[in-house]
């Protein structure tokens, strides 16, 4: 009895080991021909992408305003220097002239290396002008983009040019030795416009400059420092008295740009 109960035992540890030996199996070895790995060169996407990103912002550019201004001249208009422009004080008695807005390139001083010899008013008040030297026949440029109103000799002040602006303003070149722009003719600053001379009542090779607005001439020095050769970056407040224009340099708080301004 005890010998069948150990023989049972015994061919049951049996059948357990049989059964794990089945079950363990040993890893196969793998040789090193065998084995693949990836390319190093991975290509990658070709899909582009960047129309997920928005697009870089661009810097705004401004420009100077431009003025609504005469552009068509009668006979007079080109004969005489003093000449109102009836599009201007149309509906006000003020204009707004703002320098800070003229870009780099929109400005060249007139006479490019020039030396003041003559302010505006100077020793006898009444130069209605300044007068800049550097030698004969050198060359005058336009202060800004305009077009020619006039462009012939004219008592005193010789070969003359006078150039309308869209700022609203009118610059005069005056003694020139030769005019190279005919009325009507559209400019852009730094163009080429005469060459310095002495003739009309000039005592030395110069060029007579002058700024006016509506007909009326005032101090140069408020729109140019001539020292520097530089425009003055400064709003320019023109008021309307009668037939006569005050013009006064000043820096302008954005709200006084909504309307008329009143002294």
């Amino acid at each position: 009895m005890i010998r069948k109960k150990y023989s049972g035992i015994l061919l049951s540890l049996l059948f357990i080991m049989a059964a794990c030996r089945t079950q363990k199996t040993e890893p196969r070895p793998v040789s090193p021909e065998a084995a693949t790995f990836p390319s190093a060169n991975i290509p990658l996407p070709s899909t582009d992408f960047n129309f997920i990103l928005p697009a870089p912002p661009e810097l705004a550019k401004h420009h100077a305003p431009k003025k609504e201004i005469t552009e068509t001249f009668s006979q007079r208009d080109q004969s005489v220097i003093a000449v109102q422009d009836p599009k201007l004080f149309s509906d006000t008695n003020s204009e707004i002239i703002d320098l800070s807005m003229i870009d780099e390139g929109e400005y060249a001083f007139p006479l490019p290396n020039g030396k003041v010899i003559s302010p505006y008013g100077g020793r006898r008040r009444n130069h209605t002008g300044t007068d800049i030297k550097t030698c004969a026949n050198d060359t005058i440029v336009s202060a800004f983009d305009g077009i020619v109103r006039m462009a012939k000799p004219f008592a005193a002040y010789g070969n003359v040019i006078v150039v309308r602006h869209y700022n609203g303003l009118e610059t005069i070149y005056s003694h020139n030795s030769k005019n190279l722009v005919k009325p009507g003719e559209r400019v852009k600053a730094g163009q080429p416009i005469a060459l310095t001379g002495r003739t009309g009542r000039a005592t030395t090779e110069h060029l007579h400059f002058e700024t006016r607005i509506n007909g009326v001439h005032f101090n140069p020095n408020i729109v140019f420092n001539f020292k520097r050769r530089e425009l003055r970056r400064r709003c320019l407040i023109c008021t309307k008295k009668g037939n006569y224009v005050v013009v006064k340099s000043t820096d302008l708080m954005p709200h006084q740009k909504a309307g008329p301004y009143h002294p």
